[in-house]
């Protein structure tokens, strides 16, 4: 008993060449009474379009199209044929391998009821490891579309931290690098993630006579010659060397807190390091001040140092874990501006008031255990002198006092200090204590 064809079979021809064709594809072609081809630039399908009712579909892509309907015109010609009898569609490669076309027949087949088969054809992926002498499954490779990162305006360069997820941890593959732009793009992202004096290979048809493999760094990519047929491996960095992914000072941290690690962050507790993160932001403060880009760069890492530290301490207790820590955080800042993340309108910052008033509110409804903040609305161990001016512009206090010169006020303020330790007083408690009382009404203005 024969079986009957469906509507449309979808072959993968893999690099051209018929020779590298499986045997149940060459079958469908050699049956087929209708083929389209998805032709391809630089891969030689001559046995093919030399044959009578062979399309070519590639002339019917829409480029300025959206995403999803690039390839709308040709998916529709493909089956309305099938009006007349079953149809071959051709792809170069693996058609489950970065066709966007194949995902488009297949969902109009669907809606319109037609069957579909799709036979596998040698993929890029496949040339790749042979042409490498590579196993990208057992090396833990991640695989990247690099059209995704193709550079159209460089003024969202600086916006795009986060979008690109490949770790410098795991080798990466890079297919379909068509042109420059989108060689820039992947520059770009793996500047991220990568030093500039890493490794990158370059593979330009792979599996075909004309292969040619090249060794770049990352620096140099922006000026490397993208094409249809060009793939980028990148290796992996080791998994103390990848200090461009955040991942990597976690790690570190988990060593030194590990049995045989440093004696000295063993011993260490979030109460002992309680200080340190205060130091650490004046560090940070100091930085800005100078206008120091570079120092500011290699505070904010001691400071997210001491981060990391208390989040590993409190794994060790139990209690919560950095992952614990980016959930909150990032939680948080959704739900906080739901005019960028939501359907919430802002179209000034001063719009934005009623927004987070009612964010906090609904907060403290779902979290009634939270932490409350002091009586003046500052944190518990904010300094007196670093709270005063916070709380005096919501609670003015009188003094009663004729201007004075800003030497004047600098020397009344010594003096008062003074009288208070002269006392055996602490001028920080002293003046704690007054603005609470100060904002609880109880002081004397």
């Amino acid at each position: 008993m024969t079986a009957v064809a469906p509507d449309i079979t979808i072959v993968g021809l893999g690099p051209g060449d018929p020779g590298q064709r499986t045997i149940a594809v060459q079958h469908a072609l050699d049956a087929a009474v209708r083929i389209f081809v998805r032709t391809h630039p630089d891969v030689d399908l001559s046995d093919l379009l030399g044959r009578k009712h062979v399309t070519d579909v590639a002339c019917l892509r829409q480029p300025d199209a959206e995403p999803g309907g690039r390839w709308q015109v040709a998916n529709d010609a493909v089956c309305d044929a099938t009006a007349d009898g079953p149809v071959v569609l051709a792809i170069p490669g693996h058609p489950r391998f970065g066709a966007g076309m194949v995902v488009g027949t297949l969902n109009e087949a669907a809606r319109r009821g037609l069957s579909t088969r799709v036979l596998d054809g040698i993929s890029v992926d496949d040339l790749m490891a042979t042409s490498l002498g590579i196993d990208p499954l057992l090396q833990d490779a991640q695989f990247f579309n690099a059209r995704e990162f193709r550079a159209e305006d460089d003024s969202q360069a600086p916006f795009i931290g986060g979008m690109f997820t490949g770790s410098p941890l795991r080798p990466m593959l890079l297919t379909h690098v068509y042109d420059q732009a989108v060689m820039v793009g992947v520059a770009r992202a793996l500047a991220r993630v990568l030093p500039p004096d890493h490794s990158v290979i370059r593979i330009f048809a792979a599996g075909m006579p004309d292969e040619e493999i090249n060794h770049y760094t990352v620096g140099e990519l922006p000026t490397v010659p993208g094409g249809p047929l060009v793939t980028l491996w990148v290796p992996p960095q080791g998994d103390l060397e990848a200090g461009r992914d955040p991942r990597t000072l976690q790690h570190i941290v988990a060593r030194l807190r590990a049995p045989g690690g440093c004696p000295w962050d063993r011993e260490q507790t979030h109460e002992s390091l309680r200080d340190n993160i205060v130091d650490e932001a004046y560090e940070v403060m100091d930085a800005i001040d100078a206008g120091d880009p570079a120092n500011l760069a290699e505070e904010l890492g001691d400071l997210f140092l001491l981060i990391c530290m208390h989040a590993q301490i409190a794994e060790e207790n139990g209690t919560f874990t950095l992952e614990d820590v980016y959930q909150g955080i990032s939680s948080k800042i959704i739900r906080r501006h739901p005019h960028v993340f939501g359907d919430a309108v802002a179209n000034e910052a001063s719009d934005l008031a009623e927004i987070w008033a009612g964010v906090k509110a609904q907060e403290k409804v779902e979290n009634p255990d939270q932490p409350v903040k002091a009586i003046d609305g500052q944190p518990h161990s904010m300094p007196a002198l670093v709270r005063a001016p916070k709380v005096l512009r919501k609670h003015s206090f009188s003094t009663d006092m004729p201007p004075s010169t800003a030497d004047d006020r600098s020397r009344d303020l010594l003096r008062a200090v003074s009288a208070v330790v002269m006392a055996g007083d602490d001028p920080e408690r002293v003046l704690r204590d007054a603005l609470t009382e100060h904002v609880t009404g109880n002081a004397t203005p």
